[in-house]
């Protein structure tokens, strides 16, 4: 039994040291497995910095020109989501702007707002933007409202405060119940803050079964079957060749794990809330999880191309369904259900608990379990597989 254990452990130092050395020997592997790692989160963190859009240049046509819809005007102009760049006399000039892509949205002052606003009626003011865009239409809708209802509060006080009202008084009967909103876990509201988090641990995963796949495939291209079952021992041979090769990518992994954990998160100023031992927790089973799925899925790519079209392929899928882009109620139970074979769909929101909520481990004790058992089974898959293409390589 000890020799055993000593031959498997001499046997799995062998095959980690030869992974590392395969992955070093192979620019694409390398590409992959650790300069995608700086590349992806920086540029995706550079792209959304700016967290907010801001200064959407919006066009304005008053068809009013009065003090009123002048005053208006100011007031969309000073909001943080708006920048009025064009005033023009007829919404068909401002349509041809918008189509020219020259504006984001189009607001309206229509003929006779001061004038009903004087007389106490209602008076409208049409927002156009595209629907199409989504963060576009959301600024530009938000800024216009803002504007529109400041100045119609300004107008309601001023016409308490003529009626005899003190202006408190006026205030308070304007806006009866105060609205306290405030922000949790993203105090900006921002983009970056939002979907960074998410996105790295999903490209963390895309590009580890990527690069395991990249090196399987290879080795079948050059007749090379590294995991083929060693004849030294012979009842299960093929667990130290697995272990092996996955604290190979273990470690790497470990490596990318601290840049885009900690340095990405403090260079973009991520909202980080995180224990260290929730954090580890979920760490490790996620990276286990991956590299034995990764592995068990290598046996079947002849070429090394073929990894890279099957996984880029369920990228989109991924991100989809891990809840990151659309809420997990909205989608279906059962799609949902299946999109757990992939191991950020249970990590991307207790990850998500964990770095910007502050959860303990005890809030995300269930996906902690779900993982272990889910690199447990990989691992089985991984070794069955293993041996199972060991077994035809000798024939």
């Amino acid at each position: 039994m000890f020799k055993h254990i000593t031959t498997g452990l001499r046997l799995s130092s062998r095959f980690f040291k030869e992974e590392l050395l395969a992955i070093f020997k192979d620019t694409g592997a390398l590409l992959i497995l650790i300069l995608a790692l700086i590349i992806y989160p920086v540029i995706y963190g550079i792209a959304y910095k700016n967290e907010v859009l801001r200064n959407i240049s919006v066009a304005m046509v008053d068809l009013d020109e009065t003090a009123s819809s002048r005053l208006l005007t100011r007031m969309v102009h000073a909001t943080e989501e708006l920048n009025v760049t064009h005033k023009v006399g007829s919404l068909s000039e401002a349509e041809q702007l918008f189509f020219e892509d020259e504006v984001g949205g189009v607001i309206m002052i229509p003929a006779g707002f001061e004038k009903k606003v004087m007389r106490g009626q209602q008076a409208s003011v049409s927002i156009y933007s595209d629907a199409g865009y989504f963060l576009v239409y959301k600024q530009t809708l938000t800024g216009a409202m803002q504007s529109v209802g400041t100045f119609s509060g300004g107008v309601e006080v001023r016409r308490l405060m003529a009626q005899g009202a003190t202006a408190e008084q006026a205030l308070k009967r304007r806006d009866p119940v105060a609205l306290n909103t405030v922000m949790l876990f993203n105090p900006a509201g921002g983009y970056n803050s939002f979907v960074i988090p998410g996105l790295i641990i999903v490209i963390l995963q895309q590009t580890l079964l990527i690069g395991i796949g990249l090196l399987g495939g290879t080795d079948k291209e050059r007749g090379r079957f590294r995991f083929a079952v060693p004849q030294a021992l012979n009842r299960g041979g093929v667990i130290p060749v697995v272990l092996g090769k996955a604290g190979a990518y273990f470690v790497i992994y470990l490596i990318n794990i601290i840049i885009t954990q900690l340095w990405v998160y403090h260079w973009f100023n991520l909202p980080n809330k995180a224990a260290l031992l929730p954090a580890l927790a979920l760490i490790i089973p996620f990276l286990l999880a991956v590299i034995f799925l990764g592995m068990a899925l290598s046996t079947f790519f002849s070429r090394r191309e073929h990894s890279i079209l099957f996984v880029v392929f369920l990228s989109p899928i991924v991100l989809f369904l891990s809840g990151l882009s659309w809420p997990v109620a909205a989608i279906p139970q059962w799609l949902y259900g299946a999109a757990h074979l992939f191991p950020s769909t249970t990590m991307v929101p207790a990850w998500l608990r964990v770095r910007t909520m502050g959860a303990e481990l005890h809030h995300v004790g269930d996906a902690f379990y779900f993982l272990g058992a889910q690199a447990l089974i990989y691992f089985m898959l991984a070794v069955a597989l293993y041996y199972w293409a060991g077994r035809r390589s000798e024939v």
